[in-house]
């Protein structure tokens, strides 16, 4: 029985109230990473590391490249797939540091994963006939031995609550409530669409709930199709219970309190689609893109004279992490 979402893990261990916390911890994460190393590096060497506004810049790179692998995969994947493996990921590296693990294979270890656990079979060796660089018996093994170590990462807290449904529950009950409107409401599934892809590539899916962001799906395309703000509004107080005059007909509140919840909820939307519309514009261009592939590879190089260092030293040596291969082409 999958829990609903007040209850659940992702809500509980994976939502955060605001995105001080999430840098904080991709801060952390980037300092864990460059301390196993602190006895090697030479205080020249420093800049080598990856920032971690270059390690995010890296992820959203690899982002956007991930929605484009999702839409071209064949057999088609399910919308809930492609969700599941981005919080997978988003996830990942809120532990981990872009510069231990390549952002790049962990996004399709996530998409495999997703497709498991989302009861999509597709055979590992159809999977990796989808993927455009590497052997498959390479991208196989890489993909294969990534996957325990993400699930021990996320602390195997796999179930994840998408906003599909919500949102198809949104349009249907517009349409049984919202009876005088001049427009056809299934006009509003191309925007909102394109919105609930938007909001793969920043930080909504950590901070939000799939419910809520379904909703800004709506109002964004309301706002997108030149929609009078009042439709959201109605629909909005209809959702909650409130009528016309401010009453409340599904929970005890005066009409101060009802009309402060309807008012709560639009300001929280707004929020959200101000998130998605940063995030997707966050994607960095193709020059940012070329430079960030260079620092990759400068990083590439430190890394590997770091770990011949860490290797030789009868402390650490035997005891040594294999160097993670990159794979930035």
């Amino acid at each position: 029985v999958i829990p609903m979402y007040s209850t659940s893990t992702q809500k509980r261990e994976w939502t955060f109230g605001t995105v001080e916390e999430l840098n904080e911890k991709r801060v952390n994460a980037n300092a864990e990473y460059r301390a196993r190393f602190a006895p090697f590096v030479q205080p020249e060497e420093e800049s080598g590391y990856l920032t971690t506004d270059e390690e995010q810049a890296i992820i959203r790179m690899v982002s956007e490249r991930g929605v484009a692998f999702g839409e071209s995969f064949r057999p088609p994947l399910w919308p809930s797939i492609r969700w599941m493996a981005y919080a997978y990921f988003k996830r990942f590296f809120l532990v981990k540091s872009a510069m231990e693990y390549s952002p790049k294979v962990v996004m399709t270890a996530c998409y495999y994963l997703a497709a498991k656990i989302d009861e999509f079979y597709v055979p590992i060796h159809e999977f990796v006939e989808n993927l455009r660089s590497g052997s498959a018996e390479q991208n196989t093994a890489r993909i294969l031995a990534l996957e325990p170590e993400i699930m021990r990462v996320l602390k195997y807290h796999l179930t994840i609550h998408c906003p599909f449904r919500p949102f198809e529950g949104h349009l249907m009950e517009m349409k049984r409530t919202l009876l005088l409107l001049n427009f056809d409401i299934e006009t509003l599934r191309p925007a909102a669409c394109q919105f609930l892809r938007d909001s793969l590539l920043g930080d909504a899916m950590l901070q939000y709930a799939p419910s809520q962001i379904a909703l800004a799906a709506i109002k964004h395309s309301l706002d997108s199709n030149a929609k009078s703000p009042e439709v959201l509004c109605d629909f909005v107080q209809k959702l909650l219970g409130v009528s016309d005059d401010g009453a409340s007909d599904s929970w005890s509140a005066s009409g101060a309190e009802a009309h402060v919840a309807v008012e709560k909820l639009l300001a929280r939307l707004e929020l959200i689609v101000e998130s998605v519309r940063a995030g997707a514009a966050a994607v960095p261009s193709p020059p940012e893109q070329q430079q960030l592939q260079t620092r990759s590879m400068v990083w590439s190089q430190l890394q590997q004279v770091l770990e011949t260092r860490k290797m030789a030293d009868p402390s650490t040596g035997p005891n040594r992490e294999e160097p993670v291969d990159s794979d930035d082409d």
